[in-house]
């Protein structure tokens, strides 16, 4: 993976970055059993694989600056996901990027029914699908980190606290107060669809 080939050039760097060779290695292993999957979680968010493989290497560039703070090495995936779901946000915000991806691929927030339910469903679907997904990239921050680690990764509450350095209460709460928005967006999806009948 390219990711790897990447951070072997700072690794070489390493003294120079003040990383000793024990925290050199250490990056190594996370590379090795975390790329791909970070990767791929990007590649879920943003929908374009070469971008997703820039992210990737940038969360792992930011992991190799800040590998200090890493206090358990049990907790490294929640740690890496935490750091990708950040440079992320990062990455959306100044550039106004419209990501629209369909609300299958980030997550089920069930909040139409299946789509085959409905007339005209695939079509329908793909449109509520890029008016969620548009909400969840207008949430705020937080509520946005909470649905897209809840929600593409699977995460529980404890673990997006952990990963954001929040309580899991707090993880639930901004689930809840998100959830809300998307069911709303949802709602005004379905009503403006009737008015138009």
């Amino acid at each position: 993976m390219t990711i790897s080939r990447s951070l072997r050039t700072t690794d070489e760097n390493s003294a120079e970055a003040g990383l000793r060779p024990e925290g050199a290695a250490l990056l190594d292993e996370l590379v090795r059993r975390h790329a791909r999957e970070i990767q791929l979680f990007l590649h879920k968010l943003c929908g374009d694989h070469h971008h997703a493989e820039e992210l990737a290497q940038d969360v792992f560039v930011k992991a190799f600056r800040n590998l200090d703070s890493l206090r358990d090495l049990g907790s490294a995936r929640r740690w890496l996901f935490a750091i990708a779901v950040n440079h992320f946000n990062d990455w959306l915000r100044p550039r106004r990027r419209r990501l629209v991806r369909p609300v299958a691929e980030i997550g089920d927030f069930d909040l139409a029914g299946p789509a085959s339910d409905r007339p005209g469903s695939e079509l329908a679907a793909r449109e509520l699908g890029r008016a969620i997904a548009e909400g969840i990239f207008r949430l705020p921050d937080r509520q946005r980190r909470v649905v897209l680690l809840f929600s593409a990764k699977g995460f529980g509450y404890a673990e997006i606290g952990d990963a954001l350095g929040i309580t899991p209460e707090a993880a639930k709460v901004n689930l809840f107060h998100a959830r809300e928005k998307l069911r709303k967006i949802a709602d005004r999806y379905f009503r403006d669809r009737r008015d138009e009948s």
